[in-house]
């Protein structure tokens, strides 16, 4: 159901997750906000091309995406209103700016901030999905990439 590409992104990033906690899940009856945040110097070439982010140490990506759980547990993105921000470990607020990546079988969002490693971000995302507003809160860990530190 999900495109080729999108799952390689999230794969990647949910692999990332490690046990910072990278990702969240929020569900409300049958509709489930799904929010991952990767560096983007970890994600492949081919997605990095194909969703137009030039991957860099000092740059992350937040993926949301939205479900909605029909019958027989099939699921589907469907569209919905998407912000988020973040506070830095220093309690910096910032918003992230988000853009709406349609597809063939769904629709995608996609945000692009800042990372000044090291740093522990913790995410805030607020999404109208169908009539239900959702939110997301979770953190990550930024660490400065083992290249880098030698």
């Amino acid at each position: 159901m999900f495109t080729r590409l999108l799952p390689t992104v999230l794969a990647m990033a949910l692999a990332c997750a490690g046990p910072a906690g990278a990702s969240e899940v929020a569900r409300q009856g049958d509709v489930e906000v799904h929010s991952v945040a990767v560096p983007t110097i970890e994600l492949t070439p081919e997605a990095a091309r194909d969703f137009n982010i030039t991957p860099s140490t000092e740059r992350g990506l937040l993926t949301v995406t939205l479900i909605k759980k029909g019958r027989g547990g099939k699921a589907e993105s469907v569209a919905g209103q998407v912000y988020a921000g973040g506070f830095t470990m220093d309690n910096k607020l910032f918003t992230i700016p988000i853009r709406e990546v349609r597809q063939p079988d769904g629709v995608y969002y996609l945000g692009e901030y800042r990372i000044n490693a090291p740093d522990m971000i913790r995410f805030l995302v607020n999404a109208n999905v169908l009539g239900k507003s959702m939110k997301v809160e979770f953190s990550r860990a930024f660490n400065v990439p083992q290249a880098l530190a030698n």
